[in-house]
């Protein structure tokens, strides 16, 4: 089961790049040049489409450019971090990397990070145990 710590963090990483998206996005739909096609495509659009509202160029694309946006704004700081954690921790909010939850051979989903008891030694259920206990302590 993943911590609310995990959570925490997992919500983060996911909160910042989408907000930096959305700021980045707006910024770009500023530029004269960008605003000036947008104007001409509404125009067309309008004319093609008259009867549906809300169904704007603009509309369109600041749905497109902020999902572009976070998307490369999430890919340059995970590549940064890969050099240098601490640019990631920084624009990211958090250098923890996601838990994901993985599928054992027998095709069952462990989203506990536990070893299979049946299969696995004292020693290696004891560590995992105390992993997650300090990761739930932190």
């Amino acid at each position: 089961m993943l911590t609310r710590q995990a959570i925490i963090i997992a919500t983060i990483r996911t909160a910042i790049p989408g907000a930096v998206g959305w700021l980045l996005a707006m910024l770009i739909a500023r530029i004269p040049a960008v605003a000036d096609v947008i104007a001409t495509v509404d125009v067309v659009l309008a004319a093609s489409a008259p009867g549906v509202p809300g169904l704007t160029v603009a509309a369109l694309l600041n749905a497109a450019l902020v999902g572009l946006a976070v998307a490369a704004y999430y890919w340059l700081a995970r590549e940064l971090g890969r050099r240098w954690p601490i640019v990631e921790r920084f624009l990211l909010g958090s250098a923890q990397q996601p838990i994901y939850a993985t599928r054992g051979s027998d095709g069952i989903w462990n989203i506990t990070g536990m070893p299979d008891p049946s299969t696995s030694t004292r020693e290696q259920w004891q560590a995992a145990r105390e992993r997650l206990e300090k990761e739930e302590g932190a």
